[in-house]
C-alpha cells in the first residue's frame, strides 16, 4: 500500500518532468536548414515555368490604352459650365466684367478679382525682359573677361646679380626704385 501510495504521488511529478524535458529538448535542439530538404534537388528541372512573360499586352495596359483614348475623344463634346470665357489672355473686357457675374461661382469671381488686368501683365513682361537682357550681357562680359597678360621673368635675381661698379654711363637703366615680386 505504502508503494502504491509512493508511486502514484510520483506520477503528477514524473509527467511534469517529462514535459519540461520535452520543452527543453525543442528549444535546444539546432534548427534545420532548408539545404538539407530534399526538395531542392533537380535544379534545372522545371526551371523555365517559374517565370512569366511580362509584356504590355495585359489587360490592366490594354483597358488604361482604351480609357485615355476615350477621354481624349469625349473631352471636347463636354459641356462647358458657363457660356461666357474668363480667361484674362483670351477677352479682357469678359475677364473684368466676370467680377459681377453672379452666374459663375464664387472662386471664379474671387480669382477674377485678385487677377491684376492684362496691360500690368504685359509691363511686367517687358520689365522681365529688359532685366533678362542685362543678366545676359553682364553674363556675357564676364565669361569673354581676360586678365591682363604679364610677362614673368624666368629668373628675377638676374637684376641683383651685376655688380653696381665700373658700368659705363647710360649703358643701363636705374633700377634703384626696382622692388622684385616673386
Amino acid at each position: 500500500m505504502s508503494l502504491r501510495s509512493s508511486s502514484s504521488m510520483l506520477r503528477p511529478t514524473s509527467s511534469i518532468l517529462r514535459q519540461q524535458l520535452l520543452v527543453r529538448g525543442i528549444s535546444t535542439s539546432t534548427p534545420k536548414r532548408a539545404s538539407h530538404d530534399d526538395s531542392h534537388h533537380g535544379h534545372g528541372e522545371g526551371a523555365d515555368d517559374a517565370y512569366t512573360t511580362e509584356s504590355f499586352f495585359t489587360p490592366f495596359w490594354r483597358n488604361t490604352l482604351v480609357l485615355t483614348t476615350l477621354s481624349i475623344l469625349a473631352y471636347p463634346y463636354i459641356p462647358s459650365t458657363s457660356p461666357n470665357t474668363t480667361s484674362p489672355s483670351l477677352d479682357p473686357d469678359t475677364f473684368s466684367k466676370s467680377t459681377k457675374d453672379q452666374s459663375l461661382p464664387y472662386v471664379t469671381r474671387l480669382l477674377a478679382s485678385i487677377t491684376p488686368e492684362s496691360k500690368i501683365w504685359t509691363e511686367r513682361n517687358d520689365k522681365h525682359l529688359e532685366l533678362s537682357k542685362d543678366a545676359a550681357e553682364t553674363k556675357l562680359l564676364f565669361q569673354e573677361a581676360e586678365r591682363p597678360r604679364v610677362l614673368r621673368m624666368r629668373y628675377p635675381s638676374s637684376f641683383e646679380q651685376a655688380s653696381p661698379h665700373n658700368i659705363a654711363v647710360g649703358s643701363q637703366t636705374d633700377l634703384t626704385d626696382l622692388k622684385v615680386q616673386l
